[in-house]
C-alpha cells in the first residue's frame, strides 16, 4: 500500500526539540561517510560535523507526553510513540541549508503499518513543511514533502533489501544538498528525487502511523548531521537526475502538453524532453472499447505483440458502480496468461472508485501484488487521459499530462495489453477510447535492437541451415552487435551472444542503421 496516500488525512503534532551537542569528529568519520556517498547520483561531500547527539542527558531532548503521543529521553536513546493514525516530528533548533543527516533507528512495535526517519529544511512557522526522508517497518523507503496543508510524493514507496523489517535497528542517512534528496538504509542507497521547493529549514526525526488502530514505536540515536557541498564536478539543479534504482528518472517533468491528441505527438515530446530514447514503434492503436455492470471484465489488445518497455496510453470515462468497495477502471499491460487463457501477472493503470489514480503490479500467481496510488483525485464526472511510460522495472503514470506516479517498482517482463474494469455495482462502466502503444528503443544511446511478437529461432549462422541454439522469445529484447548479407538473399542481424536471427522476423528498433557489416 502506497503509505504517502494518507498524508493528508494525518493528525500532525508539532515539537520544537533543543539543539543536541556539537563534536569533534576523526578522519575516519568523515571518509566513512563520504565513501557512502559515492553511490549516488549526484556527488556529494561532507565538511563539518555540525551535530552529535548521544542522548546521554535526560534532558537532551524536549520530554512530551499527551493521550497518544509519548516523547522521551530513556536507556540513551530518544523514544517516539504515537497511538492511532498520524505524523509526528521534532525538531533541531539550529538552522540549516545543505546537509547529511545520520541516525540509528530502533523500531519497537510489533505493527509494521507505519514508517520513521529524517526530516530536512522544515519550517517551524509554517505547520510540517519540509522534506521527509522515511523508511518503513516492512522495508519500503521514501522521500516526501509537505507544504504545511498536504503531501506531496517526491520519490514513491521503493521496496530495497537494504532495510532490515520488523522489531530491528537501521542506520538511516539522509542526504538534502542543493536540489538532490537521497536515503540510504545500511550503507545502500535506496531512493533518490530532486525538489527545489526548499532551500534552508530544521533538522528533525519524524514517525508516521498509518492505521487508525495501529501505532508506531521507535526510538532514536547516535543522532549526526554535517554540512555538505557538492563534490567536485557535480551539478547543482536543473537536467535529469538519473536514479541508479532501475534507471528511472527523478527530475521528470511536472506536465505534459502533447497528452490527449495524436499519439505521434506525445511519443515526439517524451522523446525532446529525454524521458525515452529516439526511436519508438507503434504497436497497436484502438478507437474504443468499453464493460459496464457489476463483475470483472477483460478485453485483450495487441495478445500477439507483447512488449516490455512500453508507452501505453488511453482515455478513461468511468462510472462507479459502488462506492464502499473496490472498483477500478483500467488499461493493462504486461500481460502473462496460463493455458487457460486467464491472465496470471500483469500491470493495471487505472482510476479507482475514490477519483484516485492507482498502478497495480501483479508479479506473481502466489505473492500479493505491489501497487500504489496518487497523492491527487480527479473529478470522475469527466473523461481523463492516462499515460504509462514503463521502462525495465521503472514505470511512471501522467493523467491529463499531470506527473500522478513516479519511479514505481515493477518486475521486468514483457506482456500484452488490454483494458479492464472490476465492477462491484450495476451502474459500473468503463469505457476507454484512443487506445495506442508504442515500443520503446533500448535506452543506450547508438544502440540497435531487435525484438519479436512471438519466438524465433536463433541460429548459429547466417541461414537457416544453420543449427539453431535457442530461441529469442515473444517480446524479449536483444542487442544487435552486426548484420550480413545470407545466402539466401537476407539481411541477417548478429546479436551480443553471437546468435543470428532474420531481418523479417524481428522488429529492429534504435540506430540500426549504424550497424556495422560484419564477416561470419
Amino acid at each position: 500500500m502506497n503509505k504517502a496516500v494518507f498524508r493528508s488525512l494525518l493528525v500532525i503534532t508539532v515539537l520544537l526539540l533543543v539543539v543536541g551537542s556539537a563534536a569533534a569528529q576523526t578522519p575516519t568519520d568523515l571518509d566513512a561517510v563520504n565513501s557512502l556517498l559515492v553511490a549516488g547520483g549526484q556527488a556529494v561531500a561532507v565538511g563539518d560535523l555540525l551535530l552529535d547527539e548521544q542522548f546521554d542527558d535526560a534532558d537532551a531532548w524536549e520530554t512530551f507526553k499527551s493521550e497518544n503521543v509519548s516523547l522521551k529521553v530513556t536507556k540513551g536513546a530518544y523514544r517516539m510513540f504515537e497511538s492511532g493514525r498520524g505524523v509526528t516530528w521534532g525538531l533541531n533548533d539550529e538552522l540549516h541549508s545543505d546537509v547529511v543527516f545520520q541516525a540509528e533507528v530502533t523500531h519497537n512495535s510489533l505493527a509494521d503499518d507505519n514508517s520513521y526517519g529524517v526530516m530536512c529544511r522544515a519550517d517551524t512557522s509554517n505547520n510540517s513543511a519540509g522534506y521527509y526522508l522515511e523508511v518503513s517497518a516492512n522495508g519500503f523507503a521514501s522521500i516526501s514533502k509537505s507544504n504545511g496543508d498536504e503531501f506531496t510524493t517526491l520519490a514513491d514507496w521503493t521496496e530495497s533489501s537494504a532495510i532490515r523489517t520488523g522489531q530491528n535497528t537501521n542506520e538511516i542517512t539522509a542526504v538534502c544538498v542543493g536540489d538532490y534528496l537521497a536515503l540510504y538504509a545500511n550503507g545502500e542507497l535506496v531512493v533518490e528525487a530532486s525538489d527545489s521547493d526548499f532551500t534552508e529549514g530544521f533538522a528533525g526525526l519524524s514517525a508516521t502511523s498509518y492505521n487508525e488502530d495501529g501505532e508506531v514505536d521507535v526510538s532514536f540515536d547516535n543522532v549526526r548531521i554535517w554540512q555538505a557541498s557538492f563534490g567536485s564536478g557535480a551539478s547543482q539543479g536543473g537536467g535529469e537526475l538519473i536514479s541508479s534504482l532501475g534507471g528511472g528518472s527523478s527530475s521528470l517533468p511536472e506536465t505534459l502538453a502533447n497528452f490527449g491528441g495524436r499519439s505521434e505527438d506525445a511519443i515526439e515530446e517524451l522523446e525532446d524532453l529525454g524521458i525515452i530514447p529516439v526511436g519508438s514503434t507503434l504497436i497497436f492503436g484502438e478507437d474504443f472499447a468499453f464493460f459496464s455492470g457489476q463483475g470483472n471484465w477483460f478485453q485483450p489488445l495487441a495478445s500477439n505483440q507483447p512488449r516490455k518497455n512500453i508507452v501505453f496510453a488511453g482515455e478513461l470515462t468511468y462510472t462507479v458502480g459502488d462506492t464502499n468497495e473496490f472498483e477500478i477502471c483500467s488499461l493493462t499491460s504486461r500481460i502473462n496468461t496460463n493455458n487457460q487463457g486467464s491472465a496470471t501477472t500483469y500491470v493495471d493503470m487505472g482510476l479507482l472508485n475514490d477519483g484516485s489514480v492507482a498502478i497495480v503490479d501483479r508479479f506473481s500467481e502466489n505473492e500479493s501484488s505491489n501497487f500504489t496510488v496518487s497523492t491527487f483525485t480527479v473529478d470522475l464526472d469527466e473523461p481523463h487521459h492516462l499515460m504509462l511510460v514503463m521502462i525495465d522495472d521503472i514505470a511512471h503514470v501522467y493523467v491529463d499530462g499531470r506527473l500522478a506516479i513516479t519511479g514505481f517498482q515493477v518486475d521486468e517482463r514483457a506482456g500484452s495489453y488490454g483494458i479492464a474494469l472490476t465492477g462491484k455495482g450495476p451502474d459500473a462502466r468503463c469505457e476507454g477510447r484512443d487506445i495506442w502503444a508504442y515500443q520503446v528503443p533500448s535506452s543506450t544511446p547508438g544502440e540497435c535492437t531487435v525484438s519479436s511478437s512471438r519466438n524465433v529461432n536463433k541460429r548459429s549462422g547466417p541461414g537457416t541451415n544453420f543449427s539453431s541454439p535457442g530461441q529469442l522469445s515473444a517480446g524479449e529484447e536483444a542487442v544487435v552487435i552486426g548484420q550480413t548479407l545470407g545466402g539466401d538473399g537476407q539481411t541477417w542481424w548478429q546479436l551480443e551472444d553471437e546468435s543470428w536471427v532474420r531481418e523479417d522476423v524481428v522488429t529492429a528498433t534504435g540506430d540500426c542503421a549504424g550497424v556495422p557489416t560484419v564477416k561470419p
